[in-house]
């Protein structure tokens, strides 16, 4: 499953936890980028949209059949907001969220590219939805 819903000033998908859909997803943001004049902005919301996606995918759903990724973004005056939730229980995010990987390590890579490339990080109390502010 993979269903897009044009907004106002976004898109949001619904998709099935499939790491193809993560490709189609940064598809979607490409284009909608070039039509607003915006590419310059691809690389740091591809990025974040990626390691956000992959996230929800492998360690929220842990690739379930049956579950799903809801994502949405936004364009403000400001810049971008890129809106990712899944299906599953959360984690404790408030243990991870000032965390510093080291380059060597398999994993948890993620908060660091989150801290470098949005102006704010916020989850939910859950810790299955994640709000990513980018201000380019």
């Amino acid at each position: 499953m993979f269903e897009l819903t044009p907004l106002d000033q976004g898109f949001a998908l619904k998709m099935d936890s499939n790491l193809q859909n993560v490709d189609r997803c940064v598809d979607h943001i490409r284009v909608f980028l070039e039509e607003k004049g915006q590419e310059q902005h691809l690389f740091a919301l591809s990025l974040l949209a990626r390691e956000a996606l992959n996230n929800a995918m492998i360690h929220g759903n842990r690739m379930a059949s049956g579950t799903t990724v809801r994502f949405r973004l936004l364009a403000r005056a400001e810049g971008f907001d890129l809106e990712i939730e899944d299906d599953g229980p959360g984690f404790d995010w408030q243990g991870r969220m000032h965390a510093r990987s080291r380059a060597e390590d398999l994993s948890g890579r993620g908060h660091e590219i989150f801290r470098n490339f949005a102006q704010a990080v916020r989850y939910n109390p859950e810790g299955n939805a994640l709000t990513l502010e980018y201000r380019g």
